[in-house]
């Protein structure tokens, strides 16, 4: 190919990525993290992001995370690392060192990169980056509606959304991979390929061998009654009223809802009574993902017990959840009841090892900033010592103000227990910490509706 024609090829794959990155706000991110396994896609992603970042004065960074799954896994990482050296791509190779379970292995190796990923653009100030394409799309459509998924779920993968506080965004979700394999060709830059792809113990490598032999039928025989474009713009349309959905939920919760920045969420139920169950449901499965920390919506059939438990004005728990009514019902509408929603604990007690100076998300809803090493929990799960009386007693007293919280509220806040044996708790917005200056901070992230991290100067 001559240099000229391939240059202009080039400068057309620039400005769409750029143009990419403005429609979906992304240009207002001072940097970025893609993730990096070296694959045709991710390497492309890189390429393309650290062009952009070249010409926008932004900052990039890489990073490969290696689950050791594979007989030379290290070696690859280290072979994909040098190799986007040459082209400017600063990044960081990961381990995961964590126990491998005896079952479940693909969702255990997908849960550890995500939040090594997460943690690492947490630290960076920085947007996320995933090179899932227009092919992935399509599969993941297929395979979802394939589950008789609802409307979010038909939606398929979201080219941006706040997943704990990050921006998490998917540039090229539009293209084709052909596309993504001509911008590593045009930059003269080689790829991995993982043998992974290739075996249909899959679910989607199956779906994107069915997918692709739909495809070539479709062109053989001019038949498109179901082809990937046709999932792809199924996804894209589910999206759109998924989005608009959204909105209108976003609306009702603005005026129905107050977050407290200790950890819990006000309820107020009347202004939900009227809703069509769909959309009841909706809202109610944001609420608990927000407040309970989840990664998973609740079930239909919970969400419907849970409309009735409400409706009779008595507690509720579900998806980590606890519903507790806060002002008395009326027998003609208990419904009107306003609720109090708290993260449950004491099911399923949660500890989190977190390095002195780390940044990191606890129960899936408090983001962690700690100047001291040691072990979180929750307030009701940490150590206790016994006073004059006999009874027990908080290793420290409590901060000023927390005696005020609901009891269920303060039993999930985190609290840090060092190395010593030592309690700390932490800075919470509006509640004075009796340690000064402080050694750690907590963000509820429930009431987060934009990236925020923790202030430095919050604890030095």
């Amino acid at each position: 190919m001559l240099p000229s024609v391939k240059a202009s090829l080039i400068a057309d794959f620039d400005a769409r990525f750029a143009a990419v990155m403005a429609g979906l706000g992304l240009d207002q991110c001072t940097g970025y993290v893609t993730a990096l396994s070296g694959g045709p896609d991710s390497t492309a992603l890189a390429l393309l992001t650290q062009r952009y970042v070249d010409a926008t004065g932004k900052h990039h960074h890489a990073v490969i995370v290696d689950h050791g799954l594979r007989d030379g896994s290290g070696d690859e990482a280290k072979r994909v690392q040098t190799r986007l050296r040459r082209f400017g791509v600063s990044s960081d190779i990961i381990p995961i060192t964590e126990p491998r379970p005896t079952a479940g292995l693909q969702e255990w190796a997908r849960i550890n990169r995500h939040q090594a990923l997460l943690s690492t653009a947490r630290q960076k100030k920085a947007a996320l980056l995933f090179a899932h394409h227009a092919g992935d799309q399509a599969e993941t459509v297929a395979m979802r509606l394939l589950k008789s998924s609802g409307l979010n779920g038909l939606g398929g993968i979201a080219c941006y959304r706040l997943q704990h506080d990050v921006v998490v965004a998917r540039p090229v979700l539009g293209w084709m991979p052909d596309q993504l394999k001509a911008v590593c060709h045009h930059l003269d830059c080689d790829f991995e390929t993982d043998p992974s792809n290739q075996n249909h113990r899959f679910e989607r490598v199956r779906i994107r061998q069915f997918l692709a032999d739909l495809d070539r039928q479709n062109a053989a025989t001019g038949d498109t009654a179901l082809s990937s474009g046709q999932l792809r713009r199924l996804g894209a349309g589910a999206a759109r009223l998924g989005a608009v959905a959204d909105k209108a939920c976003d609306n009702i919760i603005e005026q129905a809802v107050d977050w407290h920045p200790s950890g819990y969420a006000s309820v107020t139920m009347a202004a939900f009574a009227d809703l069509p169950q769909s959309f009841w449901a909706l809202i109610m499965r944001r609420l608990i993902m927000a407040v309970g920390g989840g990664q998973y919506g609740a079930a239909t059939m919970a969400l419907d017990q849970l409309r009735q438990r409400c409706d009779d004005g008595v507690s509720a728990t579900i998806g980590g959840c606890h519903f507790s009514p806060i002002t008395a019902s009326s027998p003609r509408r208990a419904s009107a009841a306003n609720y109090y929603l708290f993260r449950e604990t004491g099911r399923k007690r949660i500890t989190m090892p977190i390095a002195a100076g780390q940044e990191l998300v606890f129960a899936g809803c408090w983001l962690v900033k700690s100047a001291q090493a040691g072990m979180l929990h929750g307030f009701g799960d940490m150590p206790k010592i016994q006073g004059d009386s006999g009874a027990a007693l908080p290793a420290n007293s409590m901060p000023d103000g927390w005696h005020l919280l609901p009891h269920r509220a303060r039993q999930a806040i985190p609290v840090l227990t060092t190395l010593d044996g030592g309690s700390i708790y932490p800075q919470l917005k509006g509640y004075e910490n009796t340690q000064s200056p402080a050694t750690m901070a907590a963000l509820f992230l429930g009431m987060a509706r934009r990236p925020t991290f923790l202030a430095d100067t919050l604890i030095g």
